[in-house]
């Protein structure tokens, strides 16, 4: 093998002998090193020295400068806390220079004076400085801040202000506006009363017209005519019907006008409302202050709402609400013009009407009258007759009990003749042949009777059939002389008059 090829460390090529490290044993003492380390003999162990600290040293709990930081100084005895051996090849032995000691107390890791070096560190005020810094750059800001909010505040409030007296200013033209179209349309209102009135007025002819026809029609058969009365009925329908038409037609324009004075009444109700609580909301706005006690969060509200509109267009639209307005009110000035020429067509026709349809029905009432005490008086004697033929029917019922209780008695005496007596007893004597002749004759009799009895009874109901007919009479005539005299009287004495339609 070739010398210069090899590692002399790994692979010697000479004898030469090197000096060999010896380790000392757990417990064995490493020379001189520490000389308390020796093993125990009894009444060795010395008293404690008091620790002395050179003036001016820092408190006992901070670094001193006696502090060493390597394990060295404890000692490895044989007795004492720890344990036997020193070791160093732990992670730590770079840093202390000892081992963690175990026993079955305690784990030792740092030195009193690394425990002193670390409450130095934690003691030591870091951000102190900083702290200093901070806040006096920190207040500098704040009052820098606070000196722009004033500003901001300030020029908010002026900007408040003036939004508060151009509102003031459009707030009471629109109220102007409104008072005026409020009483176009109080004023509107009150010639659509009179006109309504009228119409109402009006319908009451016609119900009145058209009451009399319904009650007509109520009348029994035989009076269901078409005479005089009921024509002049049909023609004073027919008459209020024109005069409808025409109220109609007029009271269309006041109603299409009334509309649209209240669609512009509303229109400009909604932007005094509207002028009103913005007024309001600034008004308020222009009493807050930081310092008010109605202060709130609101998170996200410093934003362009969606439907927020230019100053130049509000402006704009608050002079074209008052002028429409305007333009309403005096559309709605020149309809009241015509309007009570409409309510007085037609009042004279109508009442000459009336007095005709008066008449006629004060004809038929008359007639009507004579021949309903005509049938009265018919009535009368048939009831007459009815009463007798009645008294005459019960005559025959009693006569019929009489036969009865006959009839009874000879079959109580036949029945016991012929199942009482036994044997030759039971023979046709001529008891038993009088007895015989008398159940015959009673049953003879009672028939008889009871011809008589539907004879009377066929009579009294042609009587009462032809009572019936003249009551039916006598009730249609007292129905249409109830309906002509009385309802329709009664009805037509509400027919308004002349005065009364242009009263409204």
């Amino acid at each position: 093998m070739d010398p210069s090829k090899t590692c002399p460390n790994i692979c010697p090529t000479s004898d030469r002998r090197e000096d060999v490290k010896i380790y000392k044993e757990a417990g064995q003492s490493r020379g001189g090193e520490l000389a308390h380390a020796a093993p125990y003999v009894p009444g060795k162990i010395k008293p404690p020295e008091p620790r002395v600290y050179p003036p001016g040293a820092p408190p006992r709990y901070l670094p001193q400068p006696t502090d060493s930081t390597s394990g060295d100084i404890l000692g490895m005895g044989p007795i004492g806390p720890w344990a036997a051996g020193h070791l160093d090849w732990t992670p730590q032995a770079g840093t202390t220079g000892v081992r963690p000691v175990v026993d079955k107390y305690s784990i030792t890791r740092y030195s009193t004076g690394e425990w002193r070096k670390n409450n130095e560190y934690t003691l030591t005020p870091r951000a102190t400085d900083k702290a200093r810094a901070l806040e006096s750059q920190t207040k500098q800001d704040i009052q820098n801040a606070f000196t722009n909010l004033d500003n901001k505040l300030n020029d908010s409030d002026k900007k408040l202000g003036k939004r508060v007296k151009d509102l003031a200013y459009w707030k009471k033209a629109v109220e102007k506006t409104l008072d005026a179209i409020t009483e176009e349309i109080d004023t509107l209102d009150k010639d659509r009363a009179k006109l309504k009135g009228a119409c109402k007025i009006l319908m009451m002819p016609e119900a009145i017209s058209r009451e009399c026809l319904e009650l007509r029609t109520f009348r029994y058969e035989p009076d269901l005519v078409r005479d005089e009365a009921e024509q002049e009925l049909v023609k004073e329908v027919a008459i209020v019907g024109e005069i409808r038409r025409v109220f109609l037609n007029t009271l269309a324009k006041v109603e299409e006008q009334m509309l649209r004075n209240k669609a512009a009444k509303s229109s400009i109700e909604f932007d005094w409302s509207d002028k009103m609580a913005s007024l309001k909301v600034d008004r308020k706005n222009v009493s807050l202050s930081p310092d008010s006690n109605l202060l709130q969060w609101h998170p996200g509200v410093a934003r362009w709402p969606e439907n927020a509109t230019t100053l130049e267009y509000w402006q704009h639209y608050c002079a074209e609400s008052v002028r429409n307005c305007e333009e309403v009110r005096q559309m709605s000035v020149d309809l009241r013009g015509d309007l009570m020429t409409s309510i007085k067509n037609g009042s004279q026709d109508m009442k000459i009407q009336a007095d005709r349809t008066n008449a006629a029905l004060a004809e038929t009432v008359a007639a009507t009258e004579e021949m309903c005490a005509k049938l009265e008086e018919n009535l009368k004697e048939n009831l007459q007759k009815i009463a007798d033929i009645e008294n005459l029917i019960n005559f025959l019922k009693e006569s019929l009990r009489k036969v009865d209780e006959r009839n009874k008695c000879v079959m109580t005496r036949l029945f016991a003749r012929n199942y009482e007596r036994s044997n030759v007893e039971n023979c046709r004597d001529e008891a038993q042949y009088a007895l015989m002749a008398e159940a015959k004759f009673i049953r003879e009799t009672s028939e008889s009777l009871q011809d008589k009895m539907r004879q009377a009874q066929t009579v009294r109901s042609e009587l009462m059939k032809y009572r019936g007919e003249l009551e039916k009479d006598i009730a249609c005539k007292r129905k249409s002389l109830n309906i002509d005299q009385d309802r329709c009287r009664r009805v037509r004495a509400h027919m308004p008059t002349p005065e009364e339609f242009a009263a409204g």
